[in-house]
This record gives structure tokens, sequence and C-alpha cells, in this order.
């Protein structure tokens, strides 16, 4: 499979949603999962938002932001029937390459406890865990 990896559109809401709720992410469509807050994400100089699309349908996502310093990976999901196809790992080496070109080289995810197809899959990206609060990180570019 080919994806292309693209920035987030507004009326990419609509799938991007449907992405969360069917990859079993928590989905808060009151709160920060709001369309009316990814919208107003959307134009930030420190948000990232990321999308996977093949042949017009988008099959990933991941919600990218930054304090200069730090780059956070968040919301990533690929829906079950996409899952397997390397469509995560696209969209991560993506997200990483447009911190780093930004001059960020400290990457982090957070992630539940019980996800641990998405622990193994950072793990096999260079990122490690930090057991007391199951926080991720990788430095690009250092042995830490």
């Amino acid at each position: 499979m080919s994806v292309e990896i693209r920035r987030m559109r507004s009326d990419d809401y609509a799938e991007v949603a449907g992405i969360w709720m069917r990859s079993g992410l928590p989905y808060q469509p009151r709160g920060r999962d709001s369309e009316e807050r990814v919208r107003e994400q959307l134009g930030k100089d420190s948000s990232i938002y990321l999308v996977a699309e093949d042949r017009g349908k988008v099959v990933g996502v991941v919600l990218v932001t930054h304090d200069l310093r730090k780059g956070w990976l968040n919301r990533l999901a690929v829906p079950p029937e996409e899952q397997g196809k390397g469509i995560a790992k696209e969209l991560v080496s993506r997200a990483e390459q447009e911190l780093s070109a930004r001059g960020i080289n400290i990457f982090a995810v957070q992630v539940h406890e019980h996800n641990h197809r998405s622990r193994k899959l950072f793990a096999e990206l260079g990122y490690q865990e930090h057991h007391d609060i199951v926080y991720c990180s990788k430095r690009h570019g250092s042995e830490e």
C-alpha cells in the first residue's frame, strides 16, 4: 500500500473522528476531540496534524504538537481494517521529520498502560518507556 501523508484539513474531521472511534481510542467529542477544538488547532503554529490518505480516503491520523523543545505525538490511530500495513509507522516517521525540520529532536507520546499494541509499535520505533508514568520518549540523534 502506498499512502500519501499530508496535513489534515478541516473537512477531514468526520473521517478522523470515525477512525478514532473504530480504532478504540477514547473519543471525547465534547472536549479535546470536538470538531471546533480540532479546527481551532489546525491553524496554530504549534500544531502539525497529519493524515494518511489512500485513494481519497483517510486511513490514519496523528495530531502532533510542540513547544519548540519537545514534540508530542497524540491521537495516533489507524482503523482496524487498515492496521498492520505500516500506516502508523509512516505517520510517526513523517511527524518526526516535521518536528526535526523545526529543530525539535525530542519526540514523546503518552500511551495507556493496557494499550500493548501501541506500546509495541513505539518500542519498535526506538521510543523508551518511563515506567513510573508510562511515558515514552525518543531523543533524535542521541543514544539515551
